[in-house]
């Protein structure tokens, strides 16, 4: 998955040729798809590149993925993978002691985002084998308006077999709407009738010890409650404002902790409402 959605044809030409080879005229009507005004000589033309650059293969009409350079790009970040994870913000929240906290400010929701992503991937990666992961969101609008990349966090909660509890403070419409995109096993979700919290700008995240405390700026904050409480389903219109939302300009605070205490207190309160061995805890 990458947070970054594609920009120009070449880029264009991986995201299709990850599914598999196809013919280069099938590429050719796909990308017109994405980029109605661009030519068949300019699909062409950054075929050319991508294979001089040996990123990809064409024979008989067929362009495919060089495995070759997939292999060599599988190596560099799972390296740098491993890098970030021992050494993540080099001296910064991973080396929290007990009750030690870092702060961190972000202009817009969109960019908060990135590194609140990136920071429960690195989390993920330190949690005891099995434990389940915590969130409390005043509303999961992030499934909405960043679909690809909340779905992939929750697949990689998955696959590393940590059980993803995720409480929401509200069940309208909205609320609802994503519901189903939770198994009811290794995936949760709780809709309360009320918040958990007062502050409808504060979202949570527990991994084992370690807490991520989010406040947004407290206008978009209010706006998103708006949409939530007066939206009746996410149509084109909701889907326009969340967008929207995500890159206006305000005040993001985002707290990494490390506190035993106040983890254990928070994971006993929202564990209460999910189906999960008590023990994991």
């Amino acid at each position: 998955m990458s947070l970054v959605k594609p920009k120009n044809i070449e880029e264009n030409l991986l995201s299709l040729l990850k599914r598999g080879p196809q013919k280069c005229l099938d590429l050719v009507a796909k990308i017109k798809e994405i980029r109605p005004q661009t030519t068949k000589q300019a699909v062409y033309c950054a075929l050319r590149i991508l294979r001089d650059q040996e990123n990809i293969i064409i024979a008989k009409g067929t362009a495919s993925l060089n495995l070759s350079w997939l292999n060599e790009m599988t190596n560099f970040f799972e390296s740098a993978k491993g890098s970030y994870v021992k050494n993540s913000n080099d001296g910064s929240f991973l080396r929290l002691e007990d009750k030690e906290r870092i702060k961190y400010y972000f202009q817009t929701v969109e960019k908060a985002d990135i590194f609140w992503t990136h920071a429960i991937y690195v989390l993920i990666e330190q949690l005891a084998k099995e434990q389940p992961i915590f969130f409390y969101n005043p509303h999961e609008w992030f499934l909405l308006a960043r679909n690809k990349n909340e779905q992939a966090l929750i697949d990689s909660f998955a696959h590393k077999n940590h059980p993803f509890l995720l409480t929401a403070g509200g069940s309208t419409p909205l609320d609802k709407h994503i519901a189903s995109g939770f198994d009811g096993t290794k995936s949760q979700y709780n809709m309360l009738t009320k918040p958990m919290f007062k502050e409808n700008n504060y979202y949570l995240n527990i991994f084992g010890d370690f807490l991520i405390e989010v406040w947004l700026d407290k206008e978009i904050a209010d706006e998103v409650e708006k949409l939530y409480q007066t939206a009746t389903s996410f149509d084109e219109g909701a889907n326009a404002k969340i967008q929207k939302l995500l890159a206006r300009r305000g005040r993001m605070r985002l707290v990494i902790s490390r506190n035993h205490k106040k983890a254990t207190k928070l994971k006993k309160t929202l564990a209460r409402d999910f189906a999960i061995n008590q023990k994991s805890l």
